[in-house]
């Protein structure tokens, strides 16, 4: 008998509840939270300021900016802010 191996549908529901992705891509490959409908110069700078506030626990929980700032400010203090705030 060739009996082929089929994932039960229930073990397919829990996979998709569980937010596990196998495919490669930017969504598998994302390290850090942050909004993706910023430019791309927002989104760099939110992934170096989540990164860097791992190592400056010990500094202020949060920083602000004023409108004029440029998107690399605005990205490196709201990913600094939304990190110091998960990891410290």
């Amino acid at each position: 008998m060739d009996r082929r191996h089929r994932p039960s549908p229930a073990f397919l529901a829990a996979l998709a509840l569980s937010g596990v992705a196998f495919l490669p891509g930017p969504a598998a490959s994302a390290r850090v939270p942050g909004p993706g409908d910023k430019p791309p110069a927002y989104q760099d700078a939110y992934e170096k300021g989540y990164a860097a506030s791992a190592d400056m626990c010990d500094k202020a929980p949060s920083f602000s900016y004023e409108e004029s700032d440029s998107w690399d400010r605005k990205g490196w203090v709201d990913g600094y802010n939304a990190g110091h705030a998960a990891q410290c």
